[in-house]
């Protein structure tokens, strides 16, 4: 694994950051993209330009986090720290190529030298599991973009990886006490992942199979519940004493960049830190001057910065608090750090205890925690607190590398997980003869003198569903009209478990799935067998001509711009249910 240097961290794990040139071709990523923006936001760049010039993406990881009403697509653009925007799939291949270049440019000077190319190499690109389909495919279709061949990628769940790794690895001297048992890998044992990373946490249940194989037990679930909303609420926190105004100039000014990134490094350092090593009651977070000048520029205040600092303090919510002002330090008891924390714990632990309480058997007694967050003392303390008397509370070893390391050995082993549960229903639209019994009449369309039910509900996976890999959905269809060119299917996803049109309240579109007709199949109205294979990390699509047998040529589009959601359907080529 290669090791990241940025300031006074150094980590398996780079920032996802992003420095494009002015033009927007690819300057740096991570730590190297902080320190050469800092660089020019200091002195400019060799041709007098300002950093401002430059394009600037900061965690822009989570913008995939979407809903089903709102998601990504080719066009989506994503916007920089200076409010300027980038269409989204450039930014996500830039740094997954950027990743890959430095693989190959250390391999070449490592023992094995050029013997090892590009093509000897499969790649594992690791998602949430919570993600949705199309976030997925966005995903792989950067990753292919980046010069990563589409038959060397495959995409890999991160609460699975976790899951693999933990199976797969010896966990005795799995903490510090070593009071916990080691984590029990016997056929039938059941328990849950809870990835904890820097945006969002991901939660699956699997249980170990008699061929040692992973089923998943309930549908993957999480949310913004990761690291980086403890830096949310520490800003909001920091804006009660020096107002949103100051805390967005010292992030924007060109000449506070540097102090802007030690800042933050800073505090991820204080994250980390045992508070119960601690030999004082107090946690004393370093203010950066700056931030203080700004006050006093904005607020029209005199004195020293000392000075600034408690009168800012006085004249704030946390005035009579037990917070002080201590040569150039905000010096706060242990409570209120804590405090900094509890929502994000809280709603962690609620979603959780409900999951045990509403979806899972009594048997599902350990609770395995990995990703970065989860290396966080005071988050494991809590955990311990709510879930130690009743559950087996696992960490292990390098507990943010789990998911890296478990995804090499799901590039090894694809077929580890053997069951999944679908998130979702899924379903295809049709139009079929239209059923007075069935259907509103509000819905019934005259097609080539035949009534018709518009835009019905085709299910063939319903949410909670087990799959297993590979499993293969198919339809006959032929075009609602002869002589059409192309026979598109709409693909839909649905938060219900029985959806009867493709309107209803929570369904949206998915995809296209469209196959070209031939001569002959425009004449004859050919019947076309339509498949949906499930089961795996993203859902593919197949076509066979019925009569003939042969595989079609198709498309299945997740990503178009065109792809229509809620109030906004328009009619396709549609097809009818043979």
């Amino acid at each position: 694994m290669n090791k990241w240097e940025g300031g006074q961290l150094t980590s398996h794990k780079a920032p996802t950051t992003l420095l494009l040139n002015p033009d927007t071709t690819f300057n740096s990523f991570g730590y190297e993209a902080e320190k050469t923006y800092a660089d020019i936001a200091t002195d400019g760049d060799d041709d007098g330009r300002s950093c401002t010039e430059y394009y600037f993406f900061h965690r822009f990881k989570m913008m995939l986090k979407t809903t089903l009403t709102k998601r990504v697509h080719r066009e989506t653009n994503c916007t920089d720290e200076n409010g300027r925007e980038v269409r989204a799939i450039i930014v996500f291949s830039y740094s997954i190529r950027y990743l890959k270049d430095h693989l190959l440019e250390k391999l070449l000077t490592s023992n094995l030298g050029d013997k090892v190319t590009v093509d000897d190499i499969d790649f594992v690109l690791t998602v949430p599991a919570i993600w949705d389909d199309t976030a997925k495919m966005f995903m792989r279709e950067a990753a292919i973009q980046a010069g990563i061949p589409d038959d060397q990628l495959e995409i890999a769940l991160e609460p699975e990886a976790a899951s693999i790794y933990c199976h797969l690895m010896h966990l005795d001297d799995i903490q510090s006490d070593n009071t916990t048992d080691s984590f029990t890998r016997g056929s039938g044992v059941k328990y849950m992942v809870v990835d904890l990373g820097g945006g969002t946490a991901d939660i699956t249940v699997h249980q170990l199979q008699e061929n040692k194989t992973l089923a998943e037990l309930v549908p993957a679930s999480g949310g913004e519940w990761g690291g980086t909303n403890v830096d949310k609420a520490y800003r909001q926190f920091l804006e009660d004493i020096f107002g949103s105004s100051v805390l967005e100039k010292f992030k924007s000014d060109p000449d506070n960049i540097i102090d802007f990134f030690e800042f933050w490094q800073n505090f991820e350092v204080k994250k980390r830190e045992p508070l119960s090593s601690k030999s004082s009651s107090k946690m004393n977070l370093v203010i950066p001057v700056a931030l203080t000048e700004i006050a006093k520029e904005q607020k029209k205040l005199k004195g020293t910065s000392q000075g600034i600092l408690k009168e800012l303090l006085k004249n704030s919510k946390y005035w009579d608090k037990d917070i002080s002002c201590e040569a150039g330090k905000l010096s706060m008891s242990i409570e209120i750090f804590e405090n900094l924390f509890n929502p994000t714990v809280q709603e962690l632990i609620a979603h959780v205890s409900k999951m045990f309480k509403d979806e899972l058997d009594a048997d599902v007694k350990t609770i395995l925690l990995v990703g970065g967050f989860s290396e966080c003392e005071l988050v494991r303390d809590r955990l311990r607190g709510h879930f130690g008397k009743t559950k087996r509370l696992v960490f292990p070893c390098e507990a943010s590398l789990a998911i890296l390391k478990g995804a090499v050995y799901f590039g090894h082993c694809k077929d580890l997980i053997s069951r999944r549960v679908a998130r979702f229903t899924y379903g295809f639209q049709i139009w079929p003869k239209f059923d007075k019994s069935k259907y509103s009449s509000d819905r019934k369309k005259m097609v080539n003198g035949e009534e018709r039910c518009r835009d019905v509900f085709l299910k063939i996976v319903t949410k909670g569903d087990p799959i297993t890999p590979g499993l293969k959905k198919s339809q006959i269809f032929k075009p609602l009209q002869q002589g059409e060119n192309v026979l598109e299917c709409g693909v839909f996803v649905s938060n219900q478990k029985d959806p009867k049109y493709v309107d209803d309240p929570g369904c949206v579109k998915l995809g296209i799935l469209e196959v070209k007709l031939t001569n002959y199949e425009r004449q004859t109205n050919a019947e076309i067998e339509e498949s949906i294979i499930f089961g795996e990390t993203y859902i593919k699509a197949t076509a066979y001509n019925c009569r003939t047998n042969e595989e079609h040529e198709r498309t299945f589009d997740l990503l178009s711009p065109n792809i229509n959601l809620p109030g906004n359907l328009v009619e396709v080529r549609q097809c009818v249910r043979s």
